[in-house]
């Protein structure tokens, strides 16, 4: 009944990956109907705090954070939509393999060859979606950076820059993958561990 249970929640999770990757479509169809595929919008925040009274001194409003904006940018949204779209994929490819693992461990078998192997796959598959994630956001920062024009008052940064004297500094936000490879990490050592569970076993075996 378990490993029922398991490829019934895993197989939510595959359709959940999929309705996500339908949205993410759904949305760049009407983007492109409604005229606005070439805009690429990326949060970031001000070192200064803005205050505007609301209903006199009682009350503020505190701005910080916000969005950068440029057009004239198709394949820059374009190559974002690939890239979630890949995502998505590498996510789905990590669901299926821990749904075979699952399910060998649930039928009692646990080291073996298939769940090192899927183990081996999931931790390559974090790496190869941490390295996604970091390509894609340093093209769209940087793509970013080159259209916006100079200007005297204000400075705007990748995420990783030193703040510039005089202006406003306005860092463009992210957060790296740090969980997902840290995931991957953990997969690798499982996986070696399942190996020596597995020599261990055999060897076992072959003295019985």
């Amino acid at each position: 009944m378990t490993v029922v249970w398991t490829k019934r929640f895993v197989n939510v999770l595959l359709v959940l990956v999929a309705i996500a990757a339908l949205v993410a479509v759904l949305r760049a169809g009407g983007a492109i109907s409604e005229g606005k595929f070439h805009m690429v919008s990326y949060p970031a925040s001000s070192e200064n705090i803005r205050m505007e009274p609301l209903g006199g001194m009682a009350a503020w409003w505190q701005m910080q954070e916000g969005t950068v904006r440029v057009d004239d940018h198709a394949w820059l949204r374009a190559a974002r939509l690939v890239g979630q779209l890949v995502g998505l994929a590498l996510l789905a490819g990590i669901f299926w393999q821990l749904r075979g693992l699952f399910v060998c461990i649930g039928e009692g078998a646990v080291f073996n060859d298939a769940n090192i192997s899927s183990l081996r796959r999931i931790g390559k598959l974090l790496v190869a979606a941490s390295v996604l994630s970091i390509s894609i956001t340093f093209m769209t920062q940087y793509a970013i950076l080159e259209a916006i024009p100079a200007m005297d008052d204000r400075a705007i940064h990748p995420s990783i820059s030193w703040n510039q004297k005089g202006v406003e500094n306005i860092w463009m936000e992210y957060s790296p993958p740090i969980i997902p490879m840290l995931l991957a990490l953990i997969t690798f050592v499982t996986a070696s561990a399942f190996q020596s569970g597995k020599r261990f076993q055999d060897d076992s075996e072959s003295v019985v």
